[in-house]
């Protein structure tokens, strides 16, 4: 909106020319509602005069809308901020107005004034014509057309003369209004300067408009810094919150940030470990600088550090901090007490439980009697040695327990003492430190105990560990703690041991093949697994449930198959089970038939020559001839195959058709058994 400022000179004569002409205007309008000419105001000052007169606004009686103390204290409350970013810019153009017939004014976005200075002349002068003083309103709704109003309607600076104030007692005074508008375009107030409307000027409208212009650049900035500080301690407040130690190095390698948990970890004072070189903690070849110099970052490896002559040992994640205009500007890491260990380890697998008691198969007074022992044993933190031969399950029995225990939310590190090497027994055990041995990982290395931590460690084949481990083991167990490799630190370790052997350990201590304290260690409760043969009837339920883990049909197993498995003697327990169904149901198919027979059972080799064994060995009876003792063999062949010919000439290793003439000869039918 051009003012008559811009248009004109600013000569007293012109200046009254106007006024003359703009209260003629204002005259005609408020009788009438309309102008002699259209060009007299411009659109904006006529559509605000039109919806002044609308509003039945009386223009001859001075506007006095006014806040209470209370409001106008809580208005000022409110607008704190903005007063007092923008009260410094006033009262400097307040200093230089002094005199010269101005006042300044900072009303807010609901056109209520919160603070004025100036000439002392103009703002008592203000006060009785106009009732100018904070806390006065001068909305287009109660006073009529003003340049304040406009400015924050139309968001544009605004220039007013004399008469285009729509309320006379305004008409004494030309206006330069600049809306101030927040980051998002929000007009929040209107700075103003008032003056005698013979004093009106373009300059004027000009430097209230560069000074609205500081102001926003100011609240900006302001904004900026404000929203930087909630965000810097959005951030604090999420690393003092996390459970997990952090610390941010720079790229000078010195420690930026750190939470209370990394300042627990390290024993220092938050000012203590900001600024600190990662050198002074962890020296030159340090994990930070590892990642600084390679940019790729580290996850779950064990640090460790030396404050005050003692090791602490986490398990931390490093990762590099890149910026897209900068590259790489520092890194962040994380760190975990060793209890976290427990969370990798189950993770890994089988380092995790997966049997229960529930999962056990069996109704025979044997086992039902080992299971009973096993449960209450699961309620003890105590040592348990599992005995019994191959195949009868002693891991299940291993994680059946962990998992009824206490322990149940540690890990389950199973290890196998007969599958590792000597040489690297110790080492798997108990781990080893950076540079122990040729090929070590440089930050070293937790063994399986310590990895075991809070959880069980299963030492299966106890009996194949040569005598030197025996008593570092033993060591451990004393003293709950294991020395790693290479190192002399004694860290602890809380853990339960359960070992499993396969031979009887009290018989390898008579022959001094184990040694007599590690037994009683590791032998506070004793579980005997019963062998399968042992199991009466438990043969058919396990059958029932291997053919279902291994999605077999239920009834492909003939009488005569599930006979033999029944005379057999499984050394090899349900492991050889196992196996020889699923090699029995292969055979069938492979022979085209839908049911196993004896002769897919008797194909087992281990089963094959027990039958054989058995069948060859019976002792021949001196009174009979040649031929009765010959029958007697053919009979216990059919017996073992149950009647099964094909399977009986197999076992005997002669053809079906010369075992049919010697049944013949004998007077053996086939239904004999």
């Amino acid at each position: 909106m051009d003012s008559f400022a811009e248009k004109h000179n600013d000569s007293n004569e012109k200046i009254q020319q106007r006024i003359a002409i703009l209260q003629k205007a204002w005259e005609d309008f408020v009788a009438t509602g309309k102008l002699a000419s259209d060009n007299i105001i411009s659109a904006e000052v006529l559509s605000s005069w039109t919806r002044s007169r609308k509003r039945g606004i009386d223009p001859y009686n001075v506007p006095n809308e006014r806040l209470s103390q209370d409001e106008l204290q809580e208005k000022l409350r409110k607008n704190s901020q903005l007063i007092k970013v923008v009260t410094p810019f006033l009262e400097a153009i307040a200093e230089n107005v002094e005199g010269t017939g101005f006042r300044v004014d900072l009303f807010d976005a609901d056109m209520y004034l919160l603070w004025n200075c100036g000439d002392t002349k103009v703002l008592e002068d203000s006060k009785n014509r106009s009732f100018i003083e904070p806390g006065i309103g001068r909305s287009e709704a109660t006073c009529g057309t003003n340049a304040i109003n406009l400015a924050a309607l139309l968001e544009k600076p605004v220039q007013l003369l004399g008469p285009e104030h729509y309320n006379i007692a305004l008409q004494h005074w030309t206006c330069s209004a600049v809306p101030i508008k927040d980051g998002k375009g929000k007009v929040i107030a209107v700075i103003n300067a008032a003056g005698y409307y013979w004093l009106i000027h373009k300059h004027t409208l000009g430097m209230m408009t560069a000074l609205g212009k500081s102001i926003e650049y100011c609240l900006m900035q302001q904004a900026v810094r404000r929203e930087l500080e909630q965000t810097n301690t959005f951030y604090k407040e999420i690393m003092e919150s996390i459970t997990d130690a952090l610390i941010v190095v720079n790229n000078d390698g010195r420690i930026m940030m750190n939470n209370i948990v990394a300042r627990k970890h390290f024993g220092m004072g938050k000012f203590d470990l900001c600024g600190l070189a990662v050198d002074s903690l962890w020296g030159k070849s340090n994990p930070f600088s590892e990642v600084m110099n390679t940019g790729q970052p580290i996850f779950d490896r064990e640090i460790s550090f030396t404050r005050q002559g003692k090791i602490t040992r986490l398990m931390g994640s490093i990762k590099p901090i890149e910026l897209k205009e900068n590259g790489l500007k520092g890194v962040v890491g994380i760190f975990r007490g060793r209890s976290h260990t427990r969370g990798i380890i189950k993770n890994f697998v089988g380092w995790k439980a997966h049997f229960s008691f529930e999962h056990l198969i069996g109704e025979s007074e044997a086992f039902r009697q080992v299971v009973r022992l096993a449960r209450e044993t699961a309620k003890m933190d105590s040592n348990v040695l599992i005995e019994g031969e191959s195949g009868t399950g002693k891991e299940l029995f291993a994680q059946s327990i962990h998992n009824d225990s206490v322990n149940c939310e540690g890990p389950f590190v199973v290890v196998n003492c007969a599958a590792i090497p000597n040489g690297l027994l110790e080492s798997e055990l108990f781990g080893y430190e950076g540079g122990a041995f040729t090929g070590a990982k440089k930050e070293g290395q937790p063994g399986k105990f310590e990895l075991a931590e809070g959880g069980t460690i299963f030492l299966d084949e106890i009996n194949s560990l040569p005598m030197e481990m025996q008593a570092k083991i033993l060591r451990t167990l004393q003293n709950k703690t294991v020395v790693r490799l290479g190192g002399t630190e004694e860290i602890p370790v809380k853990v339960r041991v359960i070992s499993a052997s396969n031979s009887d350990l009290w018989e390898m201590v008579q022959r001094e093949e184990f040694r007599e304290d590690l037994f009683y260690r590791i032998n506070v409760i004793t579980i005997n697994l019963p062998p399968l043969r042992e199991r009466g009837n438990d043969l058919e339920l396990l059958v029932k449930n291997i053919l279902s883990i291994k999605k077999i049909p239920d009834d492909v197993l003939d009488d005569s198959a599930i006979q033999v498995m029944k005379n057999y003697d499984w050394p090899g327990n349900i492991r050889e089970l196992e196996n020889v169904i699923e090699r029995s149901f292969v055979m069938a198919r492979s022979r085209g038939a839908e049911k196993v027979e004896a002769e897919d059972v008797l194909n087992y080799p281990g089963i094959k020559r027990e039958v054989k064994k058995t069948v060859f060995t019976m002792e021949s009876d001196a009174n009979l001839g040649l031929k009765d003792n010959e029958k007697g063999i053919i009979l216990k062949a059919l017996e073992a195959s149950n009647g099964n010919v094909s399977a009986a000439a197999e076992m005997l290793g002669i053809a079906r058709n010369t075992l049919y003439r010697k049944m013949k000869r004998f007077g053996i039918h086939d239904n004999k058994c």
